[in-house]
């Protein structure tokens, strides 16, 4: 039996933290607000 969902994360873009997409760092002024890394 296969369970099959969707969602999504929303997160804030501040200054004063790193942007990580998919554990890649993104060069960019701006990264993005949450718990731990907010990697999405």
């Amino acid at each position: 039996m296969f369970r099959i969902g969707n969602g999504y994360d929303v997160h804030r873009l501040v200054e004063g933290r790193k942007l990580i997409l998919g554990g890649v760092d993104i060069p960019h002024p701006l990264g993005l607000d949450g718990h731990s890394d907010a990697d999405v």
